[in-house]
């Protein structure tokens, strides 16, 4: 037996009727983020896994991205979650006759759209929070441990026993570490060289890696420089008992400038790729809210529909909804469209589009149709 069945007018019973609905969407989204953020975060893990065992990221930078990745990728799965799991609460609802019994209580479908609008809010607030606050402040921190790091090398990342080629193309091999990770031990290295079929291969019993001018370098000791082609005997010999190799920075996947920038920055410097992504950021709080609509009308169909019915066409209409936002962002960067209105456009074109709906509907409803 449905729980609304003991729900009695007046302000108690209101608030009874919020309280529960807002539980079950407020739970419900939970749940979906939970399961859209592992498949999300897992994808990125088996990638940063795979680069943190070929010796091109250290293991905790690794961990550092994975969680910055969380509030960016929370700020695109929470507005989604909430659309499926109004369309989910409301399909079971209905299903369930509860909106049946609401109804003859004399509530209608504005007045429940209403209470809907109330976890909607907060769900939206929270987006808005994650990527107008909290996403820029974790892409600086990110920022920042990177630049601590003075960017990671081939020298940092590098795993014993295995052949491994930074960004320059140079391939590095060293039998084993010392203990204290400071050196490099029996060190084999192929460098690019800038003559073709030429090659340039290093030998050093040790290496280790020195900061000079502000730059790092790797540092070869007691060693051999072989310089020749794969079709001459007369190789050019030469041994050293010092040698520098300038080493490139090996970090990826840090966060670009402007991310880093808080919102009131963006909007402050007046320039259109600041601007765009200030919009970017200011419209995933409003996906929540217009995408709410939709879920709302389709959720409330006839009982004899699966709730799971309406499931893909919202999904496509959302995606299709950010990818437009997606695409509007990009051209305001490139000074194809103004900042202003910018990205509001594509939120008219969908406010337009609900309202097309709504019309319809009560067009039909009107004539019998429906």
């Amino acid at each position: 037996m449905t729980p609304l069945i003991f729900v009695k007018h007046g302000s108690v019973g209101h608030l009874i009727i919020l309280r529960y609905f807002s539980r079950e969407i407020l739970e419900t989204t939970a749940g979906v983020s939970l399961i859209l953020l592992l498949v999300v975060l897992s994808g990125r893990f088996i990638q940063f896994l795979e680069k943190a065992a070929n010796g091109e990221l250290s293991v905790e930078l690794m961990l550092t991205m994975i969680l910055w990745r969380i509030p960016s990728s929370l700020e695109l799965i929470l507005p989604l979650a909430l659309t499926l799991s109004v369309l989910l609460v409301m399909g079971r609802m209905n299903q369930e006759s509860e909106l049946t019994i609401l109804r003859a209580a004399g509530y209608s479908n504005r007045r429940l759209f209403g209470i809907v609008l109330v976890p909607a809010m907060l769900v939206a607030l929270l987006v808005g929070w994650l990527s107008m606050v909290l996403s820029p402040e974790v892409a600086r921190e990110l920022d920042r441990q990177v630049v601590a790091k003075e960017n990671l090398t081939v020298f940092d990342t590098v795993v014993p026993g295995r052949f491994q080629t930074d960004k320059s193309g140079r391939l590095i091999y060293a039998e084993a570490i010392s203990d204290d990770r400071e050196s490099l031990i029996d060190v084999f290295i192929v460098e690019p060289s800038k003559q073709k079929n030429t090659e340039v291969f290093l030998t050093g019993k040790t290496a280790r890696q020195e900061l000079n001018d502000g730059e790092k370098y790797l540092v070869l000791f007691d060693g051999y420089r072989h310089i020749g082609t794969e079709t001459q005997l007369d190789w050019e010999i030469s041994k050293f008992d010092r040698y520098l190799i300038r080493l490139n920075p090996e970090t990826e996947n840090r966060p670009d400038s402007l991310d880093t920038k808080s919102t009131e920055a963006l909007i402050a410097s007046g320039k259109a790729p600041e601007l765009a992504i200030a919009s970017w950021r200011v419209s995933l709080p409003i996906v929540c809210l217009l995408m709410l609509p939709w879920a709302f009308l389709m959720g409330r169909g006839s009982p004899r529909q699966s709730r799971f019915i309406w499931v893909i066409p919202i999904i496509l209409i959302q995606f299709g909804y950010i990818t437009a936002l997606s695409f509007a962002q990009k051209a305001i960067t490139l000074g194809q469209w103004l900042p202003w209105p910018g990205l509001f456009w594509v939120h008219l074109v969908l406010i337009g589009a609900v309202s097309l709906l709504i019309g319809i509907g009560s067009f039909a409803r009107g004539r019998g149709w429906l």
